[in-house]
C-alpha cells in the first residue's frame, strides 16, 4: 500500500508511522503592479473599496496584498524595492484559478473604471503550484 493516498481534493494524507499528516498542496497566484511614484495612497484605496467578489469563488483560499518594503540579497545591506505591489491569492487549484478568471464575477471587478495614471507600468502575473507549504 501506497503512503500517499489522494483523495478527492488538493488535499492529500499521508501516513508517517502512526501520525496522519495533512500535505496541503495550493495554487498560488502573484500579480505584480508597479505603482507611480506619490500614488501610493490612491491605489490602496481601490484596494479597500473594491467588491470582494473573489471571496466567494468555489477554490478561493487567501488574498494577500503586499507594500513595498526591503530587499537584501545574501549578505548585502537592506535597501528600498522598487514601487511594486504584489497582489497573492492561493487557490485549491489551477482549475478553481481558471474558473475565476473565466467568471463574470472576474469580468465585473476588472471592468471598473480606474485612472490609468494610477500605475508605474504594465502589471505582471505569475503563478505557481506549490510544493511544500503550511497553507495558508
Amino acid at each position: 500500500m501506497s503512503p500517499l493516498m489522494p483523495i478527492d481534493s488538493p488535499r492529500t494524507t499521508c501516513m508517517i508511522g502512526a501520525i496522519l499528516v495533512k500535505v496541503i498542496e495550493m495554487y498560488v497566484t502573484i500579480n505584480h503592479i508597479p505603482v507611480a511614484d506619490g500614488r501610493e495612497t490612491d491605489f490602496e484605496a481601490l484596494w479597500h473599496s473594491r467588491e470582494g467578489s473573489i471571496e466567494g469563488q468555489p477554490g478561493f483560499v487567501s488574498l494577500d496584498i503586499l507594500k513595498p518594503g526591503m530587499k537584501m540579497t545574501h549578505g548585502g545591506p537592506p535597501e528600498k524595492q522598487d514601487n511594486t505591489y504584489h497582489v497573492m491569492t492561493r487557490w485549491e487549484s489551477e482549475e478553481a484559478f481558471l474558473r475565476w478568471v473565466g467568471s463574470e464575477d472576474f469580468r465585473r471587478a476588472h471592468d471598473r473604471k480606474v485612472d490609468k495614471t494610477i500605475y508605474g507600468g504594465p502589471a505582471l502575473v505569475t503563478m505557481h503550484a506549490t510544493i511544500e507549504g503550511a497553507g495558508a
